[in-house]
């Protein structure tokens, strides 16, 4: 793998800053919580394992991983993350290796680690298939892949654009505003469940599929929640995500818990 055509297609100096909303909503707000809640009970971190962090961003997940007892390895492309990444490692007192580097050309031994994290990630690098083939080869024999990625055909994002091309034939316009269902400039990739299992498939074995958060997307529903009491928006939304939970091709968030195909050798 050509490292250096690899970090030619991608943003070396990426930053979070503008990724989060300027509102965000009860929807947005359940959503975020509930994939990393989600993501740490299918990683289930034991006490002196190695897990690599593909993408680890800020390292916040890297951190709480890290004082459950597992020995972290966080992998970043971006400098800017890098260094966001150090402060927080750094302001938190905790173990967290910090490495640069692209999840096509991972700097990591052939069946060297126990569980391989990627949250939020895939849908950011140049070759996202690379990626998945570089997790299996990392990974040892009886080691797991944990993959989160948001769903862009999910009910909500399905619902959405239908009312939407309604309203635009109506004459309703809404200017140049991106909708939640557009994939943002920084995504390389539109993933939704069917094209996540398969091109994971070709690489690991799914033992594990969770679905998390439901309708988010859907027009005016996190408006909606706004005006309702915590209590009762709380509610709603962890009804949802149970139904979210039992049909992940719908969800709003998928998570997918692999492991190395039988007898297969990745080079």
């Amino acid at each position: 793998m050509d490292k250096d055509r690899i970090k030619a297609q991608i943003d070396l100096e990426w930053d979070d800053d503008e990724v989060l909303p300027e509102v965000v909503n009860p929807d947005t707000e359940f959503l975020f919580n509930r994939m990393t809640e989600a993501t740490f009970e299918v990683v289930g971190a034991r006490q002196g394992e190695m897990i690599l962090d593909i993408g680890c961003g800020r390292a916040g997940d890297g951190v709480e991983l890290a004082r459950r007892g597992a020995t972290v390895v966080g992998l970043e492309a971006s400098r800017v993350m890098l260094a966001h990444a150090r402060e927080h490692v750094n302001g938190n007192g905790a173990h967290v290796t910090l490495v640069h580097g692209v999840g096509e050309c991972l700097p990591v031994r052939h069946q060297s680690v126990d569980k391989v994290l990627c949250k939020g990630a895939l849908d950011h690098f140049a070759e996202p298939e690379t990626v998945i083939g570089q997790i299996a080869r990392a990974l040892k024999p009886e080691g797991q892949a944990i993959i989160a990625l948001a769903n862009f055909e999910s009910l909500g994002f399905k619902l959405g654009r239908r009312i939407y091309s309604v309203k635009s034939a109506l004459g309703f316009k809404d200017g140049k505003v991106r909708m939640p269902w557009e994939p943002p400039p920084d995504h390389t990739c539109k993933f939704d469940y069917f094209l996540l299992r398969r091109m994971v498939g070709a690489h690991l074995e799914v033992e594990e599929e969770v679905g998390v958060s439901f309708l988010f997307g859907f027009p005016w529903w996190g408006a909606f929640l706004a005006r309702c009491p915590r209590k009762i928006y709380l509610a709603l939304l962890a009804i949802l995500d149970k139904v979210a939970h039992r049909f992940p091709s719908l969800s709003d968030v998928v998570i997918l818990r692999c492991r190395p195909k039988n007898g297969e050798c990745v080079d």
